[in-house]
């Protein structure tokens, strides 16, 4: 096949209504993401800052839902059947690119970016999932319900045990830590970050990225489809964070978390609402009832999953009149690793005292950071390429997985 075809080819691909409408989706978490890394997600009075209200936590719990839709889709989609040849030769090719993934998430964690870096717990996400890979959509959903009902459980108790068994470590401090290359020298310590203690936690996680794979197991080429994620999607969204938000007014759980933290009401509801981490897991057992973004509750959790299958839903639906429109948007949605890792050297040379860019303001440098990703991903879209980044692991995954059966 000559390389005039297989540019057409890709194009073609990725004009999919499908396609279009879950890289655009994918586009808006990488945009939402950017944010909160950006602007503060509370201000000087503790108050939730708008990216905070917006963004927080949602953007995150969208890209991962979204890497399931994605695994979904490259291993057969809605399809009913999965030839065995097929789907070894799936396994081969994800597991290298979840190796990749985690290489890449561990030389980044050395940038002075300032953010928690998703990447490493991303990578072991997909492992995870290799076993899980000839499930369909009720099977894996019945899997991410089970996650959602149990992984909290374990969270919150182990959470509440290491308060005191491992105060010496300072765990706390270990949530603002990005995996990194020294830390595979205390394989432990790696452990417990990558399960508990860290920013994605494995026990909470891992109950997005199922409920993306349900979701990729779906007909998304329907409308029906489309529309039932929408409304859904939007619904336990909203039923959920009116609980959260009632038990946050109602209880005097906020008057027991100011006593414990030394803070004002007032900083703590904006931590509640925001999810700033400047409040300890309390072990009062209405955490259960909480919507606070990162606090991996089961409420925060099927909020999350349904704020993710709204945007999907909607873009699923807006991707067939506004193919157009959308384009830098999926775009941009399309190479997620390539803008990840990209907006990240630009925050090492921002962040820091003395950085290049440290003179720029928040605000102009998100507005840099968008308006070079939708840039970006209308090029992409123009040429029918692949990202670097995404070019590179998939090379390698099919590298070592051999011709496609």
């Amino acid at each position: 096949m000559s390389s005039r075809t297989r540019t057409s080819s890709a194009r073609r691909r990725s004009a999919a209504g499908r396609l279009w409408g879950v890289d655009a989706a994918r586009g808006l978490a990488l945009l939402g993401m950017m944010t909160v890394h950006v602007i503060p997600t509370t201000d000087f009075s503790g108050e939730a800052t708008w990216a905070g209200l917006l963004f927080s936590g949602r953007s995150a719990a969208l890209f991962a839902v979204l890497a399931g839709v994605g695994l979904a889709l490259l291993t057969g989609g809605s399809a009913d059947e999965r030839s065995s040849d097929r789907l070894n030769w799936d396994r081969k090719v994800v597991a290298v690119r979840a190796v990749l993934i985690i290489l890449i998430g561990l030389v980044l964690s050395l940038l002075s970016s300032g953010v928690a870096i998703i990447l490493v717990h991303y990578g072991v996400m997909f492992v995870l999932a290799l076993p899980f890979l000839r499930l369909g959509a009720r099977s894996l959903a019945a899997l991410a319900a089970a996650w959602v009902a149990i992984g909290p459980l374990l969270y919150w108790y182990w959470q509440n045990a290491l308060r005191e068994t491992l105060a010496p470590l300072d765990h706390p401090a270990r949530l603002w830590s990005s995996p990194s290359p020294l830390d595979l020298t205390d394989p432990a310590l790696l452990g417990m970050d990558l399960l508990v203690t860290g920013y994605y936690p494995l026990l909470i996680w891992p109950a997005y990225f199922f409920a993306g794979m349900a979701i990729g197991r779906l007909n998304l080429k329907s409308v029906t489809t489309a529309v039932w994620l929408t409304v859904a999607g939007a619904a336990t969204a909203w039923v959920m964070l009116l609980i959260g938000r009632l038990t946050m007014w109602q209880s005097d759980i906020v008057v027991n978390m100011a006593a414990v933290s030394g803070y004002s009401q007032d900083r703590v509801r904006g931590a509640l609402t925001a999810g700033d981490h400047v409040l300890p897991l309390v072990t009062d057992p209405r955490w259960f009832l909480l919507s606070t973004p990162h606090q991996g509750t089961p409420v925060e959790l099927l909020h999350s999953i349904g704020v993710a299958s709204a945007v999907l839903g909607l873009c699923l639906l807006l991707a067939r009149p506004f193919k157009l429109l959308l384009s830098p948007l999926a775009g941009a949605g399309s190479m997620p690793l390539s803008l990840y890792a990209g907006h990240l050297v630009i925050l090492h040379l921002w962040r820091p005292d003395g950085a290049v860019l440290n003179d720029l303001s928040a605000e102009t440098l998100l507005l840099i950071l968008v308006v070079a990703a939708l840039a970006l991903g209308l090029l992409k879209t123009a040429l029918g390429l692949r990202g670097p980044l995404e070019a590179a692991t998939y090379a390698a995954g099919t590298a070592v997985a051999g011709p496609r059966p």
